[in-house]
């Protein structure tokens, strides 16, 4: 977990943890514009607001 600003932030990795998905099946849904979540890129990394990853959660049932 990051926190920028007082916002908490999953990397990738973490979010996918998060809702039972594979990090490759975010990373498509990014590249190809079908991502449900905002996302910010810091210093290199994707990161996605924790109240993204729990509303996308909500949204998949888990």
């Amino acid at each position: 977990m990051h926190v920028i600003d007082g916002i908490t932030y999953l990397d990738t990795i973490e979010a996918a943890k998060r809702l039972g998905l594979s990090a490759r099946t975010l990373i498509n849904q990014r590249s190809e514009g079908r991502s449900p979540m905002r996302y910010v890129k810091h210093l290199g990394r994707v990161l996605y607001p924790l109240t993204e990853v729990e509303r996308y959660g909500r949204e998949l049932g888990r």
